[in-house]
């Protein structure tokens, strides 16, 4: 027969093993499913530095590219990715409106108001995607598609 004393340790013993399993994390024995996030494109934060910085430049890059007399500056980020790679990739959808700023005047963007001239009135929505290096302080485009809108 089994004693009252032998039936509690054995109660107590189940007890503290379903308390270890809970406290544990589940972790996926999935390779694919853990290797979802490693190099993949995820959204990424327009606040942070890394991301204005690739703004910054895909908006640059634009005005030197273009032909255009005035130079442009962004209406709206309207998408923004990142991936890691060797350093990080940046994919990012941006309108950009013609400013009444001359490509020759050394003015700061943020200075230079909207062209609202119907005759001079310019949008373009364009995908940028941007390769950055921090720790050798590099900066690429690898690829820019623009059309007017």
């Amino acid at each position: 027969m089994i004693s009252n004393q032998s039936l509690s340790l054995s109660l107590w013993a189940a007890l503290a093993l379903t308390l270890v399993i809970a406290a544990c994390p589940v972790t996926s024995t999935n390779a694919e499913a853990n290797q979802k996030a490693l190099g993949g494109v995820e959204p990424a934060d327009l606040n942070d530095e890394e991301v204005k910085k690739a703004v910054d430049f895909a908006v640059e890059t634009y005005n030197d590219l273009t032909n255009d007399l005035y130079i442009s500056k962004p209406i709206q980020v309207m998408s923004a990715g990142q991936q890691v790679v060797v350093g990080k990739n940046f994919y990012l959808r941006i309108k950009l409106g013609r400013t009444t700023c001359t490509k020759g005047q050394f003015v700061d963007l943020a200075d230079c108001p909207f062209n609202e001239q119907p005759y001079e009135k310019e949008t373009a929505i364009c995908n940028f995607e941007i390769n950055t290096v921090s720790w050798e302080n590099k900066i690429s485009m690898t690829n820019i598609s623009c059309y007017t809108s």
